[in-house]
């Protein structure tokens, strides 16, 4: 997985249900987002989303479970990277 690669999160939101106040917080940090049915898409370059998550991804198989930020837990349930699709 490159540095430069560009990546897909999905972040579900928990009981609260859906947080402006996170997906701005997301954004300032320069990552992208769009609405889903109990979440949102995150998307961003491998070398942004280890930055603003404080992980490596370097030898991650995904699916993986990515920890919660502190300015986040208010609002998210969990964020994971998920499998790549595949096309036939």
């Amino acid at each position: 997985m490159t540095t430069d690669q560009y990546l897909e999160l999905f972040l579900k939101w928990n009981t609260s249900g859906e947080s402006p106040e996170a997906k701005a917080w997301l954004e300032s940090n320069g990552l992208s987002t769009m609405p889903m049915k109990h979440g949102l898409l995150v998307t961003g370059s491998r070398r942004q989303i280890e930055t603003v998550f404080s992980v490596s991804l370097e030898k991650v198989q995904p699916p993986f479970e990515l920890p919660v930020p502190d300015a986040l837990k208010p609002y998210v349930e969990s964020i994971a990277l998920p499998r790549p699709r595949t096309y036939h």
